[in-house]
């Protein structure tokens, strides 16, 4: 059985590296096209009715969920391929739905494309793909909390309580309500990774914002938000339509 398949991912290192390993050891896999991006992926399934979907999880414009989100019917099997954090993956072992971490090991894909042709085979119903978009958002809510460190301290602090994170070379600021401040040895795109989805959106290459704390946006090229402490932060112009977007579904 041959299975037409979309790898998307943001990093064409990543893509290469997947297309060879299907390549290699998936040789029923035939991967019709590649997208860097959701917008580019979204278009891609609606012109090539692809049967499998090699997803990436946090990339420009939007996360593997919101895409899954628009598309509303979902007529393919997914693989994420992911190094996204803990509550995502209990949610996709929750759904019963393939996931692998980056780097991608052999053995796991092969697994995973097994699983997606007895799938496609049984004609399995997409309703564990429902399942799993709720559970996302129902453990993604700001309830969650993370670890950031102080001198000689671990804090762990809800997601809710987080304003903004902004990138300061390899570290960044977190800004927290209450007037709290925490600079972190982590980057901002593990911060991406780790924080969810469902509230945080990265509006810049520098800028990570909790969409709950956003009180306005000025109008601009890009144009820029403003947050509930009063910081500005710039809007990237290639981010501004995916972020309205956004903001018009959540009604903030």
């Amino acid at each position: 059985m041959e299975i037409n398949a979309l790898i998307v991912d943001d990093e064409q290192k990543s893509r290469s590296s997947l297309r060879k390993l299907l390549s290699d050891f998936c040789t029923e896999v035939n991967v019709v096209a590649e997208a860097a991006d959701i917008n580019e992926a979204q278009v891609l399934i609606e012109k090539m009715k692809p049967q499998l979907v090699f997803l990436d999880v946090e990339m420009p414009y939007g996360t593997g969920f919101d895409l899954l989100e628009r598309l509303g019917e979902i007529n393919f099997e997914v693989v994420f391929i992911t190094a996204y954090s803990q509550y995502a993956i209990d949610a996709f072992k929750f759904a019963s739905i393939d996931y692998i971490l980056k780097p991608v090991d052999i053995d796991t894909l092969s697994r995973a494309v097994e699983r997606a042709k007895e799938h496609l085979l049984t004609k399995q119903s997409i309703a564990d793909y429902k399942k799993l978009l709720q559970q996302v958002q129902k453990q993604t809510d700001g309830d969650i909390r993370i670890q950031l460190s102080a001198v000689k301290e671990q804090h762990l602090v809800k997601c809710s309580e987080i304003i903004c994170c902004v990138a300061d070379g390899s570290y960044t600021n977190v800004y927290m309500t209450g007037g709290r401040k925490f600079y972190s040895s982590r980057n901002l795109k593990q911060f991406v990774a780790e924080l969810p989805a469902s509230i945080f959106y990265r509006v810049h290459n520098g800028h990570l914002v909790n969409m709950n704390h956003v009180e306005k946006i000025i109008k601009g090229h890009g144009g820029s938000v403003v947050m509930t402490d009063g910081r500005e932060l710039e809007i990237a112009v290639r981010r501004k339509e995916d972020f309205l977007n956004r903001v018009r579904r959540r009604g903030v």
